[in-house]
């Protein structure tokens, strides 16, 4: 297949069951690995709470070939970057390197996919890490209000889990939960690998060679479909932080539903630009708040679109609610104008071709839709997106955006009540 946005693209794979993905834009002389796991914090047991992410730091910690530390002394001594990140439902590690030398991420990758050393030093360094980022976002207004709101969406379903754990959950994780966890899930039958940049000709042979050995590992299919079962009470009101926030999350359907597609328009139409709805009323012309903000989930299972609205000092969070309200209601009722839609296409592909001039990007963009769906998907959600038209916008307001399905919360400074 061959995109105009992102280059040419191969897909096979591997008789282990490694999905593999090679995109060719070789417009500079960089390429980007991204290994992607079809596994998170929905796959953790109920004595795992966190274990995903911290194996994540693990995987930085120490492997058969690479002592702790050496991942990073690497790829600063060969001008690189990594990083990776962890979701309820992926975990996902990328490399950024030069033409001549992007190989060595796969022997890293490969390296630390088929065992980890986990030395109880650096498991026990590595926790405190992670016990100081939990102790950093329950700090944080925003941080601390966004998780409480998403336990009470999604009440029991692993959603509503917290990604980073608690603090009682990472004490009870050592050397032996790491390291079951990753025997049961860092395997080539659960992993998509994609290189995308300036490749080679023997790019493919260069993949096979790094993970062909490595044992399949067991199948898993993970159970999806599992919908959210939002707490009885609704509202959340916390005395947190010097300015006043709202957070309104509803469910939404999963990213391979075709109302989500739809509501992407929706969120961009709502909330992205100064034109959008919610930024010109809130903002601009009634000045009730500094900025507002939205986003909709793209998860497996349904997830949630949510709404973030920081007030400006002195403006009434009863007032600003009810606006908030009034304005989606209004959506519902009697649509967008046409110019409004129009812009809203506008932006979102706009946002979407801008967004993959990065050849990570790319290669994130590629590995998410290979590991959960197909290629094809990623083109069809963004044609689906920009076929969207008024009536299904105004459609999608009314049934998914109404008060009575959500969860409201509200961070306030002292002596401030909503």
């Amino acid at each position: 297949m061959t995109s105009s946005t992102l280059g040419e693209i191969e897909v096979e794979e591997l008789p282990n069951g490694a999905t593999v993905g090679l995109v060719r834009c070789p417009q500079a002389p960089i390429v980007s690995t991204v290994v992607w796991y079809r596994v998170g914090t929905a796959a953790e047991g109920p004595e795992e709470g966190g274990v995903a992410h911290f194996l994540e730091h693990m995987m930085f910690k120490g492997s058969a070939a690479y002592g702790p530390g050496d991942v990073d002394r690497i790829t600063q001594a060969l001008g690189g970057a990594n990083n990776a990140f962890t979701s309820h439902d992926s975990t996902a590690y990328y490399f950024q390197f030069a033409a001549d030398c992007w190989t060595r991420a796969l022997d890293i990758e490969a390296d630390r996919m088929g065992g980890l050393i986990l030395g109880s030093d650096e498991v026990d360094h590595e926790r405190g890490v992670v016990l100081e980022e939990i102790s950093m976002y329950e700090s944080d207004p925003w941080d601390a209000l966004e998780r409480r709101v998403q336990e009470r969406v999604y009440g029991t379903h692993p959603y509503g889990r917290p990604v980073l754990g608690t603090e009682a959950s990472l004490r009870a994780i050592g050397s032996s939960e790491l390291r079951s966890f990753h025997d049961r899930h860092y395997c080539p039958s659960r992993a998509t690998i994609v290189v995308a940049g300036d490749l080679g000709v023997d790019a493919a042979e260069r993949v096979r060679d790094a993970f062909s050995d490595l044992p399949r590992g067991d199948e898993w299919n993970r159970p999806t479909g599992r919908r959210p079962t939002p707490a009885a009470d609704r509202r959340i009101t916390r005395q947190h932080g010097d300015v006043a926030r709202l957070l309104w999350a509803v469910p939404c359907p999963a990213w391979h539903d075709p109302d989500h597609a739809s509501l992407r328009l929706t969120v961009q139409a709502l909330t992205e630009g100064k034109s959008s709805r919610l930024h010109r009323a809130l903002v601009e012309e009634e000045q009730l708040c500094a900025w507002v903000a939205g986003e909709l989930s793209a998860n497996l299972d349904p997830g949630t679109l949510s709404i973030a609205a920081e007030l400006v000092p002195g403006a009434s969070p009863q007032a600003v609610e009810a606006r908030l309200y009034e304005i989606v209601a209004a959506v519902g009722t009697a649509g967008f104008a046409d110019e409004e839609v129009e812009r809203a296409r506008r932006t979102f592909e706009a946002d979407w071709v801008f967004g993959h001039e990065r050849i990570q990007q790319r290669a994130l963009s590629v590995a998410a839709a290979l590991a959960h769906g197909d290629l094809a998907f990623l083109f069809r959600y963004r044609d689906a997106v920009v076929a969207t038209d008024g009536r299904q916008l105004s459609l999608m307001a009314a049934e998914y955006l109404n008060p009575a399905r959500g969860v409201v919360g509200w961070s306030l400074p002292e002596g401030v009540r909503a």
